[in-house]
């Protein structure tokens, strides 16, 4: 059995978003759980640019939102 501090369930952007707001408040010990095969939930169908403009300063599609915050 595996123990970590800091369960979230699900790796769409509400769960990659507390996943980045733990680790930025000094979370290390992080598991997200996610049912499909690869996090972003949503973000990988919107493939139109428009996303991390205020976060990243510059456009990119879903996935590649999706991705910055998965790395």
């Amino acid at each position: 059995m595996q123990k970590v501090r800091l369960v979230i369930v699900g790796g769409g952007p509400a769960g990659l978003a507390a996943a980045v707001a733990a680790y930025d408040a000094g979370e290390r010990d992080i598991l997200v759980l996610e049912r499909e095969p690869q996090l972003g939930g949503i973000l990988n169908q919107c493939i139109h640019n428009g996303f991390g403009l205020q976060r990243f300063g510059e456009e990119l599609t879903g996935p590649e939102y999706a991705q910055r915050f998965i790395d």
